[in-house]
């Protein structure tokens, strides 16, 4: 049974910005919504596009899409028909791949994946492309009229998540190869002295529980590393938020975003 309620999936969609997780989680949350078996979410900036999601509901199947997705950012958009349309405001459409002219095109990203047709959906958020794209397989039908209506009401505030999200990832530089940089466990020890410097009202403990949610630890993730239930881990997550004078995980971000980008350089 899929949970259409927009605000409990909204509320959902908010709270993974900044996550390392988004792309997993960003997937199950639009499956609770409506049955999908792939999505990729592209981006485009003034230098290149990027890739936000590549997932797919199997194992077998995502390594295949995160494969597709790479090859569609670095080069391949330029050949897909929904990339190069030219639209103003939220669009919406459903693709059958009997509609793709290009056979090669076809064949590379809707016969083989098995795609039986795609929604897509696309907008410029905050000055770049945001492109979505939801995939139904042979076998599992088409999107019916209701799951469209439904997938594209939601389209506004999802575009507007997913541009957050894209601000965050052009703005957090990518781990180093090799091992080299900071450590995780440094860089949450890092931030932690931040914050605390910056914000010498907050508690030690809710200090500690602002530094984990910025790297990106869930609420389980910080309970079990400093052995205090989850409910505990929201009292100090709600009086910290008060006293900061914000309201949400995004908000939170904002906050200390900056600092967290001046620490990933190195150690």
């Amino acid at each position: 049974m899929r949970d259409p309620a927009p605000g409990r999936c909204l509320t959902s969609l908010i709270g993974l910005i900044g996550s390392r997780s988004f792309p997993e989680d960003f997937f199950g949350i639009i499956n609770g919504i409506v049955r999908i078996d792939h999505c990729t979410v592209f981006m485009s900036d003034a230098t290149r596009v990027r890739t936000l999601v590549a997932r797919a509901g199997s194992t077998t199947a995502n390594r295949h899409v995160q494969s597709l997705a790479k090859h569609y950012a670095d080069s391949a958009h330029s050949g897909d028909p929904v990339w190069c349309r030219v639209d103003r405001g939220l669009s919406c459409w459903t693709i059958s791949p009997a509609a793709i002219r290009d056979p090669a095109y076809r064949r590379e990203f809707y016969d083989e994946p098995n795609v039986l047709e795609e929604l897509a959906l696309s907008d410029i958020v905050g000055g770049r492309r945001i492109y979505v794209g939801y995939y139904r397989e042979h076998g599992h039908g088409r999107f019916s009229d209701r799951e469209i209506e439904t997938l594209a009401g939601f389209g506004e505030p999802t575009l507007a998540v997913l541009g957050k999200q894209a601000e965050l990832f052009l703005r957090t530089p990518a781990p180093a190869s090799g091992g080299a940089g900071i450590s995780r466990d440094r860089l949450l020890e890092k931030v932690l002295a931040a914050i605390s410097a910056n914000t010498p009202g907050l508690t030690p403990r809710e200090a500690e529980i602002c530094a984990g949610i910025v790297l990106g630890y869930t609420a389980l993730g910080l309970s079990l590393r400093l052995g205090i239930s989850t409910n505990t881990v929201a009292t100090h997550r709600k009086r910290a938020y008060a006293k900061l004078r914000i309201s949400s995980q995004s908000e939170l971000f904002a906050c200390y975003f900056g600092i967290v980008d001046g620490l990933r350089a190195g150690d």
